[in-house]
């Protein structure tokens, strides 16, 4: 007994001393996004957003009705009554460049512009992500000169859009692994490219390897003042990415992997992977590290001390859970503790995403957008959205969406 209340002392201590740092951190975090070049208006607006994975990237329907009515005006104006303030626009290039001149496509840039419109009546800032996955591309210097043009291109038509509702994000996630030092030129070029076409307009940047707080660490800041340090996280990843089959061998078969974490928690998981020893030891690691809502702000620390240090405003682009096989209380837990770790620390989101997997997931059940309301409970939304799933026949074809769902 002894043991027991001694480790479960050293614990409370422990959690007590990370979130005095957590709140001291926080505090020094909202005295650097005041002393940016970003108005507080702008920051204010990435307070709470989604992605919008579907309409410019991966189009499933490459057709005029896909570009003009993908989401409507309806749904827009029902987003901003969910609580959300602003929306990351996912853009492939491939969908808005020609990928050898860097010329921006007439067609598509004007359903870009009429989805605008469309987010700005509903009162929603607009991040557009050039949401570039193809990794041969970014390390291509034709490539490069050519997404070069293409946003002085983009910025100068884009210009007269409201700066206070429209952030131009360069790339999504540069990798660059071993090469770090070419995205740091690049992205100043970008971002001049971009300032010269657009002096008013807030631009957002992120860190190579992925665009993830380690990233941060190995980015040399740009020297204007009106820009935003984006980071995407999703950790812990054994947890947020359980089942994923696109993902690590380890982590496909995990199934019911709980959180928070502890050793007593995933001990009855472990038989399960006797003849899978990568994902078991995995399985144990995270069991192992405890992972709750102070290891998270532990880990948050790091890219906030960047930001402080720097004196910029930080913004957590992308986050979420793979929910085909997390128990709904888990990811209830995570979504809970993952935001309220931003907002102690002032720190805008954007979930990922709106309409895919991992986040709130927008489905339509009966002509009607509905949302997971696991997730919106969890980040603080309000239940507009959700007033439809009182119907059983909702409740049921929502939930065998999302078990059908491949994910981001």
């Amino acid at each position: 007994m002894q043991a027991k209340f001694s480790f479960t002392r050293r614990e409370m201590l422990r959690r007590a001393s990370l979130f005095a740092g957590a709140a001291a951190l926080g505090r020094q975090a909202v005295k650097a996004a005041a002393s940016s070049g970003v108005p507080a208006r702008r920051l204010e607006h990435l307070s709470a957003g989604a992605n919008v994975c579907r309409w410019f990237r991966y189009v499933r329907r490459d057709t005029p009705e896909h570009f003009s009515n993908y989401i409507s005006e309806a749904e827009t104006a029902l987003m901003a009554r969910l609580g959300l303030k602003h929306v990351r626009l996912c853009i492939h290039p491939n969908v808005l460049m020609d990928q050898s001149t860097g010329a921006v496509l007439e067609e598509r840039a004007v359903y870009l512009e009429a989805a605008l419109r469309r987010f700005h009546r509903a009162g929603l800032l607009v991040v557009l992500d050039l949401h570039n996955e193809d990794r041969a591309a970014e390390l291509n210097p034709d490539w490069q000169n050519a997404f070069t043009k293409f946003w002085t291109a983009l910025a100068t038509r884009l210009r007269g859009f409201d700066p206070d509702l429209t952030i131009f994000e360069i790339v999504n996630e540069p990798v660059f692994a071993r090469r770090e030092e070419q995205w740091n030129a690049l992205n100043a070029r970008l971002a001049a490219a971009i300032r010269q076409s657009a002096p008013q307009h807030t631009i957002m940047t992120t860190g190579p390897n992925w665009g993830g707080i380690d990233g941060l660490k190995k980015l040399d800041l740009l020297p204007d003042k009106n820009i935003v340090y984006s980071f995407h996280c999703y950790d812990p990843f054994p947890f947020t990415h359980q089942g994923a089959t696109w993902s690590s061998e380890d982590v496909k078969p995990l199934r019911n992997v709980p959180y928070p974490s502890s050793p007593e928690a995933v001990a009855p998981l472990l038989a399960a992977l006797e003849d899978k020893p990568g994902a078991r030891r995995m399985l144990e690691r995270y069991g192992d590290e405890r992972w709750d809502k102070g290891r998270l702000a532990a880990r948050f620390k790091e890219g906030i001390e960047w930001g402080t240090r720097h004196g910029v405003p930080l913004y957590c682009g992308e986050f979420g859970v793979f929910p085909n096989y997390a128990r709904p209380e888990h990811r209830a837990n995570w979504f809970r503790d993952f935001g309220q770790v931003l907002a102690e620390h002032r720190i805008g989101w954007a979930v990922w995403g709106w309409d895919e997997g991992f986040g709130l997931n927008r489905r339509h059940v009966n002509g009607q957008p509905q949302v997971d309301p696991v997730v919106a409970r969890a980040l603080g939304l309000t239940e507009l959205l959700l007033q439809h799933r009182s119907s059983e026949l909702g409740r049921t074809a929502w939930t065998r969406g999302v078990r059908g769902h491949s994910g981001a």
